[in-house]
């Protein structure tokens, strides 16, 4: 800690030497400057650049009153006590209000009081210093943020903003101050964007949320909002700081991310359309040929053995048997139903042999589908989706029954499944799933999403599995981009 350094404005050599000794026996490594007029001490201040005055009131030419105005007029920022040897309330008071740190009148034990007076305003000056180094650090932080802030008070008006919002938004710092919190939001979000708000406000949510925000220019740009409450700050009881980031390249790179997935999935279709027809239309038809030239190899040779007649039925029957197995894989890799009977009906037909199959009971039902002319993103996600379920249930669920519920509720189709099965921890599960690389689960959460739908998942030990499905649906007539003919 650094040696303290005063300064002592005083005409009575008396009372300079009383002060002097007192302030040595307290301060022992204090440097002490002595003046006995205050327009002296003016010009040196520069030089000393002390860490307390001490002045008198009356004193040759500038008094007291005339010196820390003069501090003022010359912006010298160092605390002064004022001595006098008159008991002069006002003079108290002016010294006060110009910005004394204490005002001591000169009485028996004032040379007592003087050391623990100096402490006092050398002890609450660094605490103010220190005070003032954190706001402008803090100020620092504030304006250079790489997000948008703004401080903002529980009536929801903005009381100050950085420089990134400013930049950001177009507005003036002016225009911003005089505006309200939902004045920054585009119409269309403002509701939901004043709700989350509220809520945050409240305690109940401590997550960011994206929206919009709205420029001067009338541009709605995607940003995330946090909100921090703040205490005894810009003289309110309690002040919000919003914090607002521009993830416009977020949204784009999240846009390609799910343009790239649509295209992948759609040429994973066309592709199981393609092996799909080459496996009916090609081998499908060498096989059938196949079985009914074994079928008919011996119509014209009536002398051929019954060996040799068994063995050829017997092969006839492989070549059945390979026929339906290569039926049974072109439908998995596209079902042709799909696109002649529809979804519901296709999604029965799977639940009933995946039933016939494993011997768990599927319970499916569809309401409010027949109507609908599903886009073929929206009908082969839903299908897969159905189709991906029950192979979970089939592999990990150890169920009885499953129900199946396909239900679609302008503007969403709903769909439900829920098994009797063993059951599983949802975040637990995820996470292994992904550390192992395993995309049961993920695919079908990514499925979903890529025509933006919601899905989510509850299962605990011992009590089953539900999946809930919400997907906006729309008509092929809407879609900007058809799917290839089938």
């Amino acid at each position: 800690m650094k040696p303290l350094k005063l300064v002592i404005i005083d005409d009575e050599e008396a009372h300079l030497q009383l002060m002097k000794r007192v302030i040595n026996k307290a301060f022992p490594l204090a440097s002490v400057d002595y003046f006995e007029e205050a327009a002296t001490c003016l010009e040196r201040l520069n030089e000393i650049t002390p860490d307390v005055i001490i002045t008198d009131y009356l004193m040759p030419g500038m008094n007291g009153i005339e010196f820390i105005e003069a501090l003022k007029q010359e912006n010298k920022d160092i605390p002064v006590i004022m001595i006098t040897g008159q008991g002069n309330e006002n003079i108290a008071v002016q010294a006060m209000k110009l910005g004394a740190w204490d005002y001591l009148v000169k009485t028996p034990d004032f040379f007592t009081l003087l050391p623990s007076v100096i402490e006092k305003v050398t002890r609450e000056w660094k605490l103010k210093d220190t005070v003032r180094e954190s706001e402008e650090r803090y100020r620092t932080s504030f304006d250079n943020s790489i997000d948008a802030i703004n401080i903002f008070s529980e009536d929801r008006r903005f009381l100050d903003v950085n420089k990134k919002l400013i930049q950001f938004s177009g507005y003036s710092k002016e225009e911003i101050l005089s505006m309200e919190l939902g004045d920054l939001y585009p119409e269309s979000v403002k509701p939901a964007t004043k709700e989350r708000i509220q809520k945050m406000l409240q305690g109940e949510e401590v997550t960011v949320f994206e929206t919009y925000l709205l420029t001067k220019k009338r541009e709605k740009i995607p940003v995330e909002i946090g909100v921090t409450a703040l205490k005894n700050c810009y003289d309110q009881r309690i002040v919000f700081q919003g914090n607002i980031r521009d993830i416009t390249e977020r949204k784009r790179a999240q846009e390609h991310v799910h343009t790239l997935s649509q295209q992948l999935m759609k040429a994973q279709e066309a592709e199981r359309q393609r092996l799909s027809h080459k496996l009916h239309d090609l081998v499908g038809q060498d096989l059938s040929a196949l079985k009914i030239g074994l079928d008919t190899l011996f119509d014209d040779r009536p002398e051929t053995s019954p060996e040799s007649r068994d063995k050829v039925a017997g092969l006839s029957k492989i070549v059945q048997g390979t026929i339906m197995a290569v039926r049974d894989l072109a439908h998995g890799f596209r079902p042709i139903s799909l696109d002649q009977i529809g979804l519901a009906q296709t999604a029965l037909q799977h639940c009933e042999e995946f039933s016939a199959r494993t011997g768990v009971k599927v319970d499916f039902f569809a309401a409010g589908m027949e109507e609908l002319e599903l886009d073929f993103d929206t009908k082969i996600i839903l299908y897969r989706v159905i189709q991906e379920a029950l192979g979970n249930v089939e592999k990990h669920a150890n169920a009885s029954s499953v129900t199946i519920r396909l239900v679609a509720s302008y503007p969403n189709i709903i769909l439900r499944i829920e098994d009797d099965g063993k059951g599983f921890d949802v975040k637990n599960r995820l996470v292994s799933a992904l550390n192992e690389k395993r995309m049961g689960l993920r695919s079908m959460e990514e499925r979903v999403a890529l025509v933006e739908g919601k899905m989510r998942i509850e299962s605990r030990a011992m009590q089953g599995t539900k999946i809930l499905i919400e997907i906006p649906f729309k008509k092929k007539s809407e879609q900007k981009e058809n799917h290839p003919d089938c």
